[in-house]
């Protein structure tokens, strides 16, 4: 090759791979997991008057640029029974884990023509908003929230996880939140937000470490009482990421971290 020809080379050779570095430096694959809801029933979240079967939630966790975290997840269930439901999913969390909008690739039960469903869990408000090839078909809700709030449907670890950031740094001391729920009714009203109040207490960190696959954690340990859920029990690692979520009363019910792989540190 000639000289001049190889110095052209060279000089878009230089060019291009800091840009093709930048690119790859856009998305940092941080770790993965699995969710299985794993004991007697259900958490008692789901829609109103129907239980959830075989649920189970694999996602991707991602660090982007700005510090922020992104994650790419798919939820499988049967709701009612025998009638499974596959959900794609994305979120983002900020630096310490907190949701702040979260994306659901399905169409609404009563608007065929939907989709994606996106809500933005602001701070003083909750939006969300589905768009339809008709207009007429879609759907905004806009829920005004006066405490730290979560979603509990759509179930999602991520949510719960969040809500713990709202606790105070004092053992058994209750921290007025609320939760929300997204219910499919009807043809007239799509998607009904149901907004419950209740508490959250920190509990300690355990001493007992919690174990999962070749990871291990001194867990967090949360009480979220609201009337929807009556009573949860989280186990969070220090990082942010959700290792159990338990009701231990009846109807019980207890949802897993039953796989887990880290990529980078948090």
């Amino acid at each position: 090759m000639q000289p001049a020809r190889i110095a052209v080379v060279w000089a878009l050779f230089s060019v291009c791979l800091p840009l093709l570095a930048a690119q790859q430096g856009e998305r940092v694959k941080v770790a993965e997991g699995e969710y299985r809801v794993t004991a007697e029933g259900d958490l008692g979240v789901g829609p109103m008057e129907t239980e959830i079967f075989h649920f189970r939630e694999s996602w991707t966790l991602w660090r982007v640029q700005s510090g922020e975290y992104e994650v790419e997840g798919e939820r499988n269930f049967e709701s009612p029974r025998d009638y499974v439901r596959n959900n794609r999913f994305v979120a983002r969390l900020t630096h310490d884990l907190q949701l702040i909008e979260v994306k659901e690739f399905r169409q609404l039960r009563f608007r065929p023509d939907s989709g994606p469903l996106t809500c933005e869990l602001l701070l003083h408000n909750l939006r969300c908003s589905s768009a339809a090839k008709d207009p007429a078909h879609a759907v905004d809700v806009d829920v005004t929230m006066d405490r730290p709030y979560g979603l509990i449907w759509p179930l999602s670890a991520f949510s719960l996880g969040s809500l713990t950031r709202a606790a105070s740094q004092h053992i058994g001391e209750p921290v007025r939140i609320q939760v929300v729920q997204l219910q499919e009714i009807s043809e007239a009203v799509a998607v009904l937000p149901i907004r419950s109040d209740g508490f959250l207490k920190y509990l300690g960190q355990r001493d007992t470490p919690y174990a999962i696959s070749n990871q291990s954690w001194r867990p967090y340990v949360y009480e979220l009482e609201a009337s929807p859920i009556r009573k949860l029990v989280i186990w969070r690692s220090p990082e942010g990421i959700v290792l159990s979520v338990e009701r231990p009363n009846w109807p019980k019910g207890q949802m897993q971290l039953v796989r887990f792989a880290k990529f980078s540190d948090f």
